[in-house]
């Protein structure tokens, strides 16, 4: 008897491990969208061996994948992260049992609308997908011959998001010197400065790594003009989709 969808919610609810397929080329968990339903899926699998059978397969079409695996504790964290994304369903995969379940029925996503919009944190589901969609095109190994046709697409509609979000700036305050502030960075192979900035506070949080930074909210149209002298781009979630802008297209998608 197969799988039903309240079964497969249940074992996402309760499970004591689950194995999520991440794409390399975004440090995100992999998302595709159903072409029948158009919704945005990640895949969770039951078992180590499933996520690497689905990886191998998904070698073949040049698509590289990662396993990450997720303790019970976890669960509620891996969740928040795919409402961040903008995915709104989990195929989930246990042995032959294949079944698409909606992330609302799984876990709710945070309800911030009570709170001050001072106080809300800052969140991009729109940039995020657009981006993973994008850099998972782009960074997929292909051949001379192989066309990509919706990397246009793909690339014009990340920029149309891009336009009208509010990104976070970090800022790092002295503990002595409540006046003194510093800008992290970040150095690429070349040596080259790149500023970060992040879409949303689960992002950010990653990159703190448990240091407290303060962040700005800012549009996008300002971030040219918070650059740091010595910084050569901007980079948008360096631990994630890695969007690397210099100051000139940082100026023309912003319209400037």
């Amino acid at each position: 008897m197969a799988m039903t969808k309240e079964k497969a919610a249940r074992e996402l609810q309760t499970s004591d491990r689950l194995y999520v397929a991440y794409s390399t080329a975004t440090k995100l968990p992999y998302v595709t969208c159903d072409e029948e339903s158009f919704n945005d899926q990640a895949w969770i699998f039951a078992t180590e061996e499933g996520l690497k059978k689905f990886a191998q397969e998904k070698y073949k079409e040049k698509i590289l994948l990662a396993g990450t695996r997720f303790e019970k504790k976890d669960l509620n964290r891996l969740y928040a992260t795919l409402y961040a994304i903008d995915v709104n369903a989990i195929v989930y995969v246990n042995g032959e049992d294949q079944v698409e379940v909606e992330l609302s029925s799984v876990a709710k996503q945070a309800d911030f609308s009570k709170m001050e919009e001072s106080r809300r944190p800052l969140f991009n589901p729109a940039v995020q997908l657009c981006g993973i969609y994008f850099m998972q095109e782009l960074r997929r190994p292909r051949e001379k011959d192989d066309p990509r046709p919706n990397l246009r697409a793909q690339e014009e509609e990340l920029i149309a998001n891009l336009r009208k979000a509010q990104f976070l700036v970090p800022m790092e305050v002295s503990p002595e010197d409540p006046k003194k502030i510093s800008v992290p960075y970040l150095k690429n192979k070349n040596g080259d400065i790149l500023q970060p900035a992040f879409t949303d506070v689960l992002e950010l949080e990653r990159f703190a790594r448990g240091k407290k930074l303060r962040a700005a909210k800012v549009p996008f149209d300002k971030l040219h003009g918070l650059l740091i002298e010595q910084a050569k781009a901007l980079v948008i979630n360096p631990m994630g989709i890695n969007l690397i802008l210099d100051r000139d297209m940082l100026k023309k998608i912003g319209g400037v």
